[in-house]
This record gives structure tokens, sequence and C-alpha cells, in this order.
């Protein structure tokens, strides 16, 4: 049997090597080079129909995809189209797409997915109304690509791409930053006033080609002062904005839940929460506080941290009590004034995961047939692993 990973690497390395391309190895963030990173990507060489047929059966193994069928279904088709999009430069296919790491972004992503287009679907807008999703310590911005490819445009105005990490705008991205190539291309591209070289002036505008429109936005949420300037800028007469936050590390949750309980404007709210608050607030003897809610640090902050991908602190065992203590808190602290709410464990983590965890909001009326999935129990909803 053919090992398509194998085939890609000499595919690609060829394809290449044959575009004389001059593009310098890069270390990424995690300390690994772009190379290493990047050994597990799928075939170029492929045509899209064995692309998607691939994807399909790699999704299939996960026992959401029973969950969510229509979804996984559609899933594979709209990961061709960054590939179709991104077709002519494989180098920049090659550091987005990482098998592993997009099927994994996909399926812990795969309820908020589900229920945004249900919401946006089901929802009747005013005249020239159209949704802004805003889109909370984004990475890379998967959550929002997937989306762009799958909702309707005439219901979605645009995403906003909110991380620290995102270089200032119509400026080159340095190493310490997210490159946002895969979403803009180069800004430099075409700029007669550069009297510089640009190599990337080959690289097409990719910001035209998405179905709905992607903007980033860079904004240090641990900051009030950029907080308000982002609601300033967002959440004043605006139209109705979708709240979606998946991955938020520490007190980064805490900041979400008063973006959605400080502006009315925020229809729907998505939070899967993700690391704990570090030791430093429990130090401080910190007392946190979301509406009338309020909540000792003590109660949810362990001394320990990821490195390189190795957790280096408590057992899992451990960590697993303070994390269900971290999320039912910040449910309690979700504003239920005339809106509903839910808290889901939803077995998108397996092997000993236990960020389970996801927590919805809408502002009444209710949409029904968001709702109506939301209270749905399932075997792998709410359920135990072995």
């Amino acid at each position: 049997m053919i090992d398509p990973l194998a085939l890609d690497r000499e595919c690609s390395d060829e394809i290449f090597n044959e575009q004389n391309s001059t593009t310098p190895r890069s270390t990424k963030m995690d300390g690994n080079t772009e190379d290493e990173s990047n050994e597990k990507s799928t075939s170029t060489c492929w045509t899209d129909d064995e692309f998607e047929s691939f994807l399909r059966k790699e999704l299939q193994k996960d026992p959401l995809s029973k969950e969510y069928p229509d979804l996984f279904a559609a899933a594979p088709k709209l990961i061709c189209k960054w590939r179709q999009r991104y077709r002519g430069n494989p180098s920049l296919w090659k550091r987005l797409f990482q098998k592993d790491r997009v099927i994994k972004e996909f399926i812990e992503a795969s309820p908020i997915i589900d229920s945004v287009q249900r919401l946006v679907i089901s929802t009747e807008l005013k005249k020239g109304e159209k949704f802004t999703i805003i889109d909370l310590a984004c990475g890379r911005g998967y959550l929002s690509m997937l989306l762009s490819e799958l909702l309707p445009p005439e219901k979605v105005d645009k995403f906003v791409l909110v991380d620290k990490q995102w270089p200032m705008h119509k400026t080159t991205p340095e190493p310490h930053h997210i490159s946002w190539t895969h979403i803009y291309g180069p800004f430099l591209e075409n700029n007669e006033n550069s009297e510089e070289d640009n190599d990337q002036s080959t690289i097409p505008c990719y910001y035209e080609t998405w179905p709905i429109r992607l903007n980033t936005s860079k904004v240090n949420l641990k900051s009030s002062k950029e907080i308000k300037n982002m609601e300033r800028r967002l959440f004043t007469d605006k139209g109705p904005i979708i709240l979606v936050a998946i991955h938020l590390c520490g007190t980064l949750s805490l900041k979400a839940v008063d973006l959605f309980n400080n502006n009315p404007e925020i229809r729907f709210f998505c939070l899967k929460p993700c690391c704990l608050p570090g030791m430093i607030h429990a130090k401080r003897d910190e007392i946190f506080h979301l509406g009338e809610h309020s909540f000792d640090s003590k109660l949810v902050c362990v001394a320990g941290k990821w490195k390189k991908n190795v957790w280096k602190g408590p057992h899992r065992t451990t960590t697993k009590a303070y994390f269900q203590r971290w999320a039912d808190n910040l449910f309690l602290g979700m504003n239920d004034t005339e809106a509903s709410k839910i808290k889901k464990t939803i077995m998108v983590q397996h092997d000993g995961g236990h960020q389970n965890d996801f927590l919805f909001a809408e502002r009444l009326p209710e949409t029904a047939p968001v709702w109506d999935v939301l209270r749905r129990e399932e075997q792998f909803l709410d359920g135990e692993e072995d």
C-alpha cells in the first residue's frame, strides 16, 4: 500500500524544486523548523477527488461523525477548497495544511460550527442586516476559514479574526507574528512605491477569494484599553454579532464571557475553554468576577504549562477536577437575563484529554434548530470514556 505521507513529501519537494523557490526554512513558534512541522502533510500529487476521499476516511474514524454527519460529510470539500486556492504555492500549502492539526482543529470545533451554521441559516434578518462573526484568539484562523466556505454569504458580512499575534495592518509580518499570507496574500504586492524587491510578488491576492471576507484584528485581550477600542469599533450598531471563542488559554475565557455580558449586540456566543489560569492569580489571592458571579481563583488555578506539546504539571486526574470547576464557574458567570445558555460536555478529545466542555448562549428569542440539537442527549455527548 502506498504511504500517502511519504508520497506527499516526495511530490511536494519535486514541485518545490521545479519552481526554484528561494523561501528559507523558518523556525516556528513551537521551536520546530517548517520542514519538520510539515512531515505529515497530505499529497499535493493527488487529484482533488483523491484528496477528499482521504480526508473523508480520516474524519469518519471519529465518533462525532455520527453526531454531525452532514457537517463531517461537507468538511473534505471545504478543506479541498483551501487546497485549490493555494495551488501553485506549495510552500504556503505545506505550512498551512498539516493533516493531524487540521483534522484535530475541525473535530474540536465541530459542535461550534454546527451551531453557528444552524443559527445563521435559520435566522430571519432585517432588511439590509447581516451577521458579523468575531473569532477570539483565533490563531491562524482555521475556524473562520471553515465557516467562510460553509455559511451563506448573503447572511454574513464578514469575519473578524482577533489575535494579539497578528502584525499591524499593512505591515510585513515579522518572525514572531502569525503570518497572514494565507488570508490576504502579501500587502506589498503591486505596490509601485516600494523600492525593495518583493520575494512574494508571485503570490496572488487571496482576500477576494474567500466567499465571506476574513479580516484580521491585532488585539491583546488582556488589555482593557484594547478591548474597549475593539468594542467601540465592532459592537456599536453594526448588526447582530456571533462571538466564537475556542482554545482560549487561562483568563482569556473570562474576557470572552465579559464581552458577551457587556455587549447586547452579541446574539450568539460559543466558548470552548482551554488551559487553566496560572498560579500567579492564586498567589495574589485574586477573586474572579463575572457579572454578579464571583469565585476564588484558588479553585481553578494550577501550577503547570505545556512545553513543546508535553504537559509539565500535575497529573490529568488532578487537573480534570480543576477544569470542571473552571467551566462550571464560567458558565455561572454568563448573563442569562433575557438569554438562554447551556454547558455541554462533548467528547472531542480522547486518550485522557478532558477539555470537552462547551458553553453556548443566545439572547432571546431562541433559535429552535440550534437549541433542539444542543439540548439533545447522545451517548458521546455528556458521556464518560471507558
